[in-house]
């Protein structure tokens, strides 16, 4: 055995050099000034066939830290590691009692005793921008809408996943985040036009053209449900060439920045303008139960999105906005529905 154990400080430049290590234990990397500089160092040699370990409690006026970077990207499936909270009661001697009689503020005891990843992740700078009882509350009732068997996810590999069929005569939003397969995920939403409920949705990596491809499966399935995309980008672009050469039906036209459509042309392009007006009609519509999701995916998405102190709303750095954005226009698409005296109806869960 020729094992050798080396401790290294957390200095700027911790890891250069590092060669031949099979196991590296990078530990309260939250609190490492110079965090994505080592990683980088080191990460290429563990990548070639060892194991990195980042293990951390988190610093909760650290809005931007690598740590927090890199849990949240591989709790979306976008790097190598696996993602592992452990709550305060993982040890067995802290007790709700235990916890209770802590005499600290309830800020202080999130902070360093974080029963939920949310807690753990949240910062004194920042507030989630969605309501967490009204998502909470949603999470609490996933297991009673699992995901449906269906053709469609067996044809797309269960990038599909569909939650309650079509009923004859209802009517139906949808509305698709396209993307290129690489760095981001595309988001189809489809929701019940009347009701705000989930009914379907396809998420994953992969090129726009077989994004649209289930755009028009799903828009088919759902008696033609009232539809739009967006085109910004070269995914936009394609994704648009192959909806137009599909012949996808009911295709609402483009809306421009003054809330009106340009009736010569389909597809959206969503600047600033729209996309803030999305998801300030997403928020308002969770909070008021105006909407009922099943994706936990989905759901997971909104609890992380958020609203730094003076900042507009944003997805944390290493996550996504590809569900925030797909459903904030779906609800936006809907207002531009015929629907012959359309009610929405609101929803109190539990």
């Amino acid at each position: 055995m020729h094992s050798k154990l080396r401790a290294l400080p957390s200095t700027e430049d911790s890891g250069v050099g590092f060669g031949g290590a099979t196991r590296v234990v990078l530990d309260e990397f939250e609190y490492h000034r110079y965090a994505r500089k080592n990683y980088s160092e080191i990460y290429p040699i563990i990548e070639r066939g060892g194991q990195l370990v980042v293990l951390s409690t988190t610093d909760r006026f650290n809005i931007d830290s690598g740590f927090k970077e890199l849990y949240i990207a591989a709790k979306a499936g976008d790097n190598n590691f696996y993602p592992i909270f452990y709550p305060y009661d993982v040890l067995p001697e802290r007790s709700q009692q235990w916890y209770d009689n802590l005499d600290l503020t309830l800020a202080d005891k999130e902070c360093r005793y974080p029963r939920t990843e949310a807690e753990a992740l949240e910062t004194t700078k920042t507030h989630a921008f969605f309501d967490k009882t009204a998502l909470e509350d949603m999470k609490a009732d996933l297991l009673s809408f699992p995901p449906l068997r269906h053709e469609l996810s067996d044809k797309y590999r269960n990038l599909v996943r569909i939650y309650r069929l079509p009923v004859v005569g209802k009517k139906y939003c949808l509305f698709t985040d396209p993307s290129d397969g690489k760095e981001d995920p595309h988001a189809i939403m489809v929701i019940d036009a009347v009701t705000g409920e989930q009914v379907a949705e396809s998420h994953g990596k992969i090129p726009a053209e077989e994004v649209a491809q289930i755009h028009d499966d799903l828009v088919r399935l759902y008696n033609n449900a009232f539809n739009s995309y967006e085109i910004n980008a070269t995914a936009g672009g394609h994704f648009d060439s192959k909806i137009q050469a599909l012949k996808t039906p009911n295709q609402c036209h483009r809306l421009k920045t003054d809330g009106k459509l340009d009736y010569k042309q389909y597809g959206w392009w969503t600047g600033s303008a729209i996309k803030d007006k999305a998801v300030r009609k997403l928020e308002e519509a969770i909070r008021f139960r105006q909407i009922i999701l099943h994706s936990k995916e989905c759901l997971d998405e909104f609890i992380q999105f958020m609203r730094p102190e003076g900042e507009a709303p944003q997805k944390p750095r290493g996550g996504h906005d590809d569900y925030v954005d797909a459903c904030g226009r779906v609800l936006l698409l809907r207002e531009y529905m015929v629907t012959g005296g359309m009610t929405i109806v609101s929803f109190k869960y539990g």
